[in-house]
């Protein structure tokens, strides 16, 4: 942590990955770091990303999940809003690959059941 630039999270939430990164791991983060979260909500601790990037601990993040979709806690709607802020409404799996892959998946799923 104390030598990355950018810190990229893609894994899911569970109990283990509950606030993965936190007020604790922003404090060993070098000054500047960039954050991107892709993963799902609840991994990261949003109160204390939005503590870093007030502080400049954290230069600029990327969100696409959140605790809580839509964002609706006085929290969150801030945080959304900073200038250092990229806020995507969780559309990182709408590529043109995942939907193929999920048409595939339900027409298995029909056959699976028509059978």
């Amino acid at each position: 942590l104390a030598q990355a630039d950018y810190i990229s999270l893609h894994l899911p939430h569970t109990e283990t990955t509950h606030h993965l990164l936190g007020a604790a791991q922003f404090a060993l983060m070098k000054d500047g770091v960039r954050i991107v979260d892709a993963a799902r909500g609840g991994v990261l601790d949003e109160a204390a990303l939005y503590a870093a990037l007030l502080s400049g601990k954290v230069a600029a993040a990327a969100l696409d999940v959140y605790s809580e979709e839509p964002p609706q806690s006085e929290l969150l709607r801030k945080l959304v809003e900073l200038p250092q802020v990229v806020a995507t409404p969780h559309i990182g799996a709408s590529t043109k690959e995942a939907q193929a892959r999920i048409g595939d998946e339900i027409i298995k799923l029909v056959q699976e059941y028509l059978a």
